[in-house]
């Protein structure tokens, strides 16, 4: 099941970029509010999540937004696996030109954690998350591709890669 999911990424992603591509949005330069998509991949949990999250433009330096992240698991047929991240993130941008954006980030999230079994009590756990790292987007005219490594010190306590797709509304 891990290995579809690693081969469907790279073309869901693909899809993602084409068809926004073609959507007659505004220019990301003018926009103030970011929207997107896309994969996060979790170091220890060694699975794929889907991302979706946005941004408000506050000035020339900061950004503020926020994250939803839900993981895909897998699960013997007898346990049901849930785990999601809620995140509010600030970005601190420092490189800003030929249509790549570099910045810093910080997170604090609530993150959520549930397993439940056909054969006892379930059990679920929610963390207070706090995280920085690094992002880049390039933008390719109505869509910019995004890559962000994140370090969480607390809450699932992980790295994580996210990468997708974002467009101005």
């Amino acid at each position: 099941m891990k290995s579809i999911k690693l081969c469907a990424a790279p073309l869901l992603i693909l899809f993602l970029a084409l068809s926004l591509s073609n959507v007659q949005a505004q220019d990301n330069e003018e926009s103030d509010i970011i929207l997107g998509g896309g994969l996060s991949y979790g170091e220890k949990m060694s699975d794929l999540g889907i991302q979706l999250g946005g941004y408000y433009i506050y000035d020339e330096t900061f950004r503020f937004g926020g994250d939803f992240i839900y993981w895909l698991r897998d699960s013997p047929s007898n346990v049901s696996y849930t785990n999601l991240e809620i995140n509010a993130n600030v970005h601190y941008l420092f490189y800003e030109e030929n249509d790549i954006t570099l910045y810093g980030i910080g997170t604090l999230g609530i993150h959520y954690m549930s397993f439940d079994y056909d054969f006892a009590e379930s059990v679920s756990d929610t963390e207070l998350g706090l995280g920085i790292g690094a992002g880049i987007e390039y933008d390719i005219g109505a869509v910019l591709l995004y890559g962000e490594p994140r370090l969480f010190l607390t809450g699932f306590d992980q790295f994580a890669l996210n990468f997708g797709v974002r467009f101005g509304i």
